[in-house]
Parts: structure tokens; sequence; C-alpha cells
């Protein structure tokens, strides 16, 4: 296989360079340099101003100055001296810190004669966007990039980065065609957003811990007198078979789970019957967070070995009812 240089090239600051210089080749000064290059910049660009609804993309680049890591902001790019793309640029890490509000507003405030448009511009994976989308970033995916990397071109270097992304696409996408014993942590992912489109539900990401960490999914939160019960499944190499779904409970709080509501669930939790078999951790420990109940093998396969989507998640909802009938049982 031929050495891809973005291998090694991973990190956020390689992205921001092959973005801004991408950019570069909209310059209507360097079409005669490279045509294709300059056509697929120009589509690049089309591309971001079409992510807003609102504004009229315009039908020719003149002017285009690009600032890289411009006031903490990764990428500002002033196009036609009328516009401002502000991209807060991401691989694998997620927005923090107020940093996307604090971004907009300061770019705002210093072209005060131009429109600045917002792009959070993603090729990882993560679980959902509210957060950006709440302070008026439009969000710029993996598969966004992918569209028009896929264009005609003889650059080595974008040929290498679009075999690049598309690994990684292949990766998240190959819960379907790989047995789960072989799934990787992007595989685990496309498991988990295929999941949020079935079950209209539910939250992923990773979580570490003393004992070496997992990607978990949770939903179904119930909120009770006091504290909440909910679902979860872990995905991690230490739990045989790989995957687990477990039954939560959350204080809410900074405070432990009140050990008579632990106890009361560990005893009506448990369940039994020719389909699913709800049974005790070996430890229950009281925390902020603590596991009441366990439920192995909540998956099907097909004749392939490979998991059924569509029947994982009926058995995901007669899951989620039994819980319910626990609950208004109970109380």
């Amino acid at each position: 296989m031929k050495p891809n240089l973005f291998t090694y090239a991973t990190s956020e600051l390689s992205q921001d360079a092959i973005i801004c210089w991408l950019l570069e080749w909209a310059k209507p000064e360097n079409k005669d340099l490279d045509n294709q290059l300059h056509n697929m910049a120009i589509t690049f660009m089309n591309s971001l101003f079409d992510k807003f609804d609102n504004i009229e993309r315009p039908t020719a680049y003149h002017s285009i100055e690009i600032k890289k890591q411009y006031s903490n902001i990764d990428i500002v790019c002033i196009v036609n001296n009328s516009y401002v793309l502000l991209i807060e640029d991401k691989t694998n890490t997620k927005n923090h810190s107020n940093q996307l509000e604090r971004y907009l507003i300061n770019t705002q405030e210093e072209f005060t004669q131009k429109v600045v448009l917002p792009i959070y511009f993603k090729t990882g994976d993560q679980s959902n966007y509210n957060n950006v989308v709440k302070h008026g970033y439009k969000v710029y995916l993996r598969k966004d990039f992918l569209e028009v990397l896929r264009l005609d071109c003889d650059s080595d270097i974008l040929i290498d980065y679009k075999n690049y992304l598309q690994s990684i696409e292949n990766k998240v996408n190959s819960y379907t065609t790989l047995p789960i014993e072989q799934w990787s942590s992007h595989a685990v992912k496309g498991f988990y957003m295929a999941l949020q489109v079935a079950l209209k539900d539910g939250n992923w990401d990773y979580v570490a811990n003393p004992s070496g960490g997992f990607l978990g999914y949770w939903w179904n939160n119930n909120q009770l007198a006091g504290y909440k019960i909910y679902m979860q499944i872990d995905a991690s190499k230490k739990i045989d078979g790989m995957m687990q779904l477990k039954f939560k409970l959350a204080s809410g709080t900074k405070e432990k789970v009140e050990k008579k509501i632990i106890h009361y669930w560990k005893k009506h939790i448990l369940y039994t019957d020719n389909e699913f078999v709800i049974k005790k951790p070996k430890v229950v420990r009281a925390g902020r967070w603590t596991t009441i109940g366990l439920l192995d093998d909540f998956w099907v396969l097909d004749s392939e070995e490979k998991i059924d989507i569509n029947k994982t998640v009926i058995n995901l909802k007669i899951i989620e009812e039994l819980l319910q009938v626990k609950i208004k049982t109970t109380f």
C-alpha cells in the first residue's frame, strides 16, 4: 500500500494547513497555475457558503485573504472584502470553554462592516452538535469535505487527504460489515450513531476511568424523586463480547445515590425470560453513577455473524419497555 502522509500528519494544525492551502487555490490569480486545483477550491468555497441558507453566495471570488491562528481562531478567511468565514477546525476534539461564543463575538466586533459566517469544521465524529448550532455555527462534516475531494484532481496532497478521510469513513461504517469482536473504536462510533438515528434518543462519548475507559452510549433517561435511572451501553475490550448493556442510577448532584435507592433497585431490576436476563453486577458501588443491572447479548446477528441493526433496535425498544414497566409497577 502506498504510504500516506496523513497517516502521520493527523493533528488539527495539519488540517488547518490543508484548508488554508485549498482556499488559497480559489484566488483568481491561481487559476492559470493549475485549473483543476482552482476549480476544486472554488467548489470548496461554494460548499462553505452553501451552509448558510440566508446568504446568497458570491457569483465570483475576486479577493481572498487568509489568516491562520488569528486571535486564537483556527482560520479566518475574508472573501470579496464583504464576508468573513470564521472556521473552527476540529478533528477528534470538541468545542469547549465557550470558545465558539467568544470567537464569534470577537470576530463580529472586529469586522463590523462585514458579514461573519461561522463554521464548525469537523472531520472526526462527536455525539451531537447542539451546542455548536446553539451558538450560531454551521456544521461542516467529513462527508461534506469528501464530496469536494472526490472531484477530479491530480494533486498528490489532496488525493492522500481524500484517501485518509475515506479510510476513517470506511472504519466508521465497518460496523455493518465486520463481526462485533473485530470492531475498532471507529466502528463502535458508527454503531452508536446508527442507534441515535433509529432510537431518536441518546448520546455517546469516551469515558475515562481507572480500569481503562470505554466508549459509552446512554439513553432512556427517567427522572424519579431525587435521582434518575437510565440505560447505557459500554464498549470495552475488557468486556467479554465487547459490549454490555447496563441499567444505571444517577444522583444528578455531586452527592452519591442514596443506599436505600440502590438496595431497592438491586432487587427490582432483575428479570429473566427466554430472551433476556438482567442480572446483578458482581460488585455494586455507591457513587454519583451506580450500575444496578447488566444484560449481555442484547444485539442480534445475521447469518454472517454481523450485527442486524434493525433487529437489535427492536430488542432495545423491548428492553426500554421492560424498564418502563418496572418503574410503573413499583412506584
